[in-house]
């Protein structure tokens, strides 16, 4: 059976393109590399995960209950005691010299007001250097002397207060006690918030950048002048650069989503065909964007700059894979709404963490696809001009 001319047209691209594709076997394997180094770089660079930070104890009430306290910070997991210091300057010393992050001050009558049932306080400093890390820890650490002070209060409570009738549940409680539960990411792990943003910079580094550098090395080569006296439409032309480009980025996701599983354990929790629903809106915008630089740089230093301008910039900075949105000024968050990195993000990371789908994701899709829409018609009406 014969193909249409425009098919033959279109598969004869293909055929050139995968060829000069598999001509250059150390770019292809960079290609198909970069996806798992990009992995392990930011799986195990960013983490928001705040372990076993160095801390400094200063015992100034040196009794069980202070050194119970001292055990309760070491056992959380969160903290490391480096050493039990022995004045003030020894703990100026520590957080000056970076030695610690953290140092725990308890007073002296710490434990003779536990026992009586008064207030007492105990003095967390945090070396705020580094915020994020500083704000975790304070964190950790108030919520550690809290729990043990309520506890002690209600020992003392019993142990100083009135005798109260039997079986009065409120002895010893807190009024209000709150039980909190995680859900999605229970062991609050940064590395399955940051695996599947992860994808959503390769697709975008893949679409974006390889295409508009594929075209614009036609127009170094001079060959783009053959095509413009060739019976090839721009159309067809374009067609038959971007596919190849979209089967090495359907290679690269799953190379990403094998890897995070296997690295991080980081499995897809909701379905894996809606998910490639999004990535394929996804690339296609991302296509999109590479030909339109393509339209815009005539040498492929030009067409690099360009790209990363225009692509990889926003899809980690304007996405949410690193920073929040919330986080954002108001200005920036409404710029984020141009670039479809922050709708991708959104949907992938739903349907990887929450197991939902387009019942909850819809608004996503749908601004994915009028992005697609926009962006391939755009940059195709721009290609067909300056080709003719």
């Amino acid at each position: 059976m014969r193909l249409p001319r425009p098919l033959r047209t279109i598969r004869a691209i293909l055929r050139r393109e995968f060829i000069d594709v598999l001509r250059d076997p150390r770019s292809l394997a960079l290609t198909l590399l970069w996806p798992i180094s990009m992995l392990v770089m930011y799986g195990y660079g960013i983490r928001y995960d705040v372990d076993n930070v160095p801390i400094t104890v200063l015992d100034y009430s040196a009794t069980p209950e202070s050194r119970d306290l001292s055990e309760q910070m070491r056992r959380s997991g969160y903290f490391t005691i480096v050493r039990f210091a022995r004045d003030d300057r020894d703990v100026e010393y520590d957080l000056m010299n970076d030695a610690v992050k953290a140092a725990i001050v308890i007073p002296r009558e710490f434990s003779d007001r536990l026992r009586a049932g008064e207030p007492t306080a105990v003095q967390v400093l945090i070396d705020g250097s580094d915020s994020n890390t500083a704000t975790i820890a304070q964190g950790y650490a108030l919520a550690i002397v809290n729990q043990f002070v309520g506890a002690w209060s209600g020992v003392g409570t019993r142990r100083a207060g009135a005798p109260a009738a039997a079986g009065d549940p409120t002895i010893g409680q807190a009024p209000i006690q709150v039980a909190s539960r995680v859900w999605y990411n229970p062991e609050l792990k940064s590395v399955n918030f940051i695996v599947p943003g992860v994808i959503a910079v390769i697709m975008m580094i893949v679409g974006a950048i390889l295409t508009a550098l594929s075209i614009v090395k036609e127009k170094e080569r001079g060959t783009i002048e053959q095509i413009l006296v060739s019976p090839i439409r721009p159309l067809e032309m374009m067609i038959g650069k971007i596919v190849p480009y979209m089967v090495i980025a359907l290679v690269d996701l799953s190379i990403i989503i094998c890897a995070g599983y296997l690295l991080f354990g980081v499995p897809i929790k909701g379905s894996v065909v809606q998910l490639a629903i999004f990535s394929l809106l996804y690339l296609f915008c991302a296509l999109g964007v590479g030909v339109l630089v393509s339209t815009i740089a005539d040498t492929m230093q030009n067409a690099m700059l360009a790209a990363i301008f225009m692509s990889l910039l926003p899809s980690v900075l304007l996405s949410g894979f690193v920073f929040p949105l919330e986080d954002l000024p108001t200005p920036i968050q409404a710029v984020s709404y141009l670039f479809p990195a922050r709708y991708f993000v959104t949907a992938i990371r739903g349907i990887y963490l929450k197991r939902v789908g387009l019942e909850v994701l819809w608004p996503e899709a749908l601004l994915l696809v009028v992005f697609a829409v926009g962006i391939v018609s755009f940059s195709a009406s721009r290609f067909q001009e300056r080709l003719e």
